[in-house]
């Protein structure tokens, strides 16, 4: 029997398969079946809307039951079966449907798996990016996989090889076992006041640090939505825009494999007005220099700071700022405000910034957008606690 570790990094394995491959080829293959730019950004957008909205019944579903993986489980089936009908309908209204279909379900996922990975790993004394680093693994794998086989026999199969990533993280979600020291933690304390969730929110270090999540969300959607196709616009292949995708989660595993004491040698407020700053220079060093594979390389080698210490940092913000048994509703919190309503706010702009403008200005105004995280970081995120003695 593998061990709880190995089957958490599988999990985040899979997952994190399926967001490479979908999320570096996702838009060429709306484009082929006929979707315009707008129609695109309108697209993710509902996803997006959909993540603002959807995690946080699940998270508070999840919460009042205490039994997260049943949900998990059933998730990850059912999202896998809405998304494998996308390449059966003809028309885009119906692809878009599928797409929001789909992720009604999707995410749901990720939230609530973090705060199980999170509590088995506090409980067994694991490190959570020594076991998260697997999700980049993943990711690099599916990107580099994918971009030479979709050369190969076109990109309308595209669904179809997600699919099967899909399907491994459904399987892999039967493997990792519930945990309840939230609910458990909870009725202990019949006698105290239960957490609010709305004073919780009304704190001024959560609305900072969602504000600033929000910001740098909001200024990945170009990248996100659009990268692959700015590439192809400029004469890269499929499988060199893979390759750069690629790049960029091996230096977010690089980051991962440091991260810890990292974090405690330089603090959370520090390393994400860093993170904000280098997002800035690397929407900066895309949109000026596209035509220049070095500029490329080292805009997505800054992906270590600007996702993998970011990503950490928010973590650290969500397991501290809400207690245990809100954990659930605050992971949900967390993505529907910044990937949920960054995601699909940055998704919609950008589709018709897209065709109203160019793609260099698409970046820079996303340059902005991280400028304004940085000095919401800089003024608004409470200092760093000094570290236990």
């Amino acid at each position: 029997m593998f061990s709880l570790k190995v089957r958490l990094a599988a999990f985040y394995f899979c997952y994190y398969g399926t967001v490479g491959a979908f999320m570096a080829y996702w838009t060429p293959y709306l484009l082929a079946r006929g979707l315009s730019a707008p129609q695109v950004g309108i697209a993710f957008g509902l996803m997006g809307l959909s993540r603002a909205t959807v995690p946080i019944l699940w998270g508070w579903w999840a919460d009042r039951r205490g039994e997260r993986m049943g949900m998990i489980r059933l998730a990850a089936l059912a999202s896998l079966l809405i998304f494998a009908a996308i390449p059966l309908v003809q028309s885009a209204p119906a692809v878009m449907a599928l797409m929001l279909a789909y992720t009604l379900f999707w995410n749901a996922l990720l939230p609530q798996f973090e705060v199980v990975a999170l509590n088995h790993l506090r409980d067994g004394g694991g490190e959570y990016p020594h076991v998260r680093v697997w999700g980049s693994v993943g990711f690099v794998g599916a990107v580099l996989a994918v971009g030479p086989l979709l050369d190969g026999i076109g990109v309308l199969w595209e669904p179809w090889l997600v699919a099967v990533l899909f399907a491994g993280m459904a399987i892999a979600a039967w493997a990792v076992p519930d945990h309840r020291a939230a609910p458990v933690m909870a009725a202990d304390r019949p006698s105290g006041p239960r957490p609010s969730m709305l004073a919780v929110m009304r704190q001024p270090a959560v609305i900072a640090m969602l504000l600033v999540c929000f910001c740098s969300q909001l200024s990945y959607a170009p990248y996100y939505n659009f990268f692959t196709v700015f590439l192809d616009r400029h004469h890269y292949s499929r499988s060199s825009a893979g390759q750069l995708w690629a790049l960029a989660v091996v230096a977010e595993i690089l980051l991962f494999v440091f991260a810890a004491p990292l974090l405690r040698a330089v603090g959370t407020r520090r390393l994400m007005i860093v993170a904000l700053l280098t997002t800035m220079l690397r929407w900066l060093a895309i949109g000026l220099g596209v035509d220049s594979l070095p500029m490329l390389v080292f805009a997505q080698l800054l992906h270590a700071s600007s996702f993998a210490c970011y990503h950490l940092v928010a973590m650290k913000y969500v397991q501290t700022l809400f207690p245990p048994a809100l954990h659930g509703r605050g992971q949900a919190l967390y993505n529907s405000a910044t990937y949920g309503l960054g995601g699909s706010i940055g998704s919609i702009a950008s589709g018709y910034l897209w065709q109203a403008t160019s793609p260099e200005i698409l970046f820079m105004i996303a340059a902005g957008v991280a400028l304004a995280g940085t000095v919401v970081a800089w003024k608004y995120l409470p200092p760093d606690q000094p570290p236990d003695p």
